[in-house]
């Protein structure tokens, strides 16, 4: 993938994740605004998850990317 389309793949997971959480937590927003604001608002988000993906090449993107939404947010 182009630079450009692993932005908006992984953006695509993120926003997954965060609806989920939502839907998950009876619609309260705390969840969900945590993992928005650990991908969108902190700095160095998108290069830790692209390290990630290199250090953790056996395990799908999205599980990756679940595994820090889940350290950073919990559950």
């Amino acid at each position: 993938m182009s630079p450009d389309e692993q932005v908006l793949y992984i953006s695509g997971v993120v926003e997954g994740l965060a609806y989920a959480r939502y839907a998950n937590d009876n619609k309260a927003t705390d969840g969900m605004k945590c993992i928005y604001d650990w991908f969108y608002q902190k700095d160095g988000t998108l290069l830790k998850i692209q390290s990630a993906f290199d250090n953790f090449k056996d395990y799908l993107p999205g599980a990756v990317i679940a595994a820090m939404v889940a350290k950073e947010c919990g559950r």
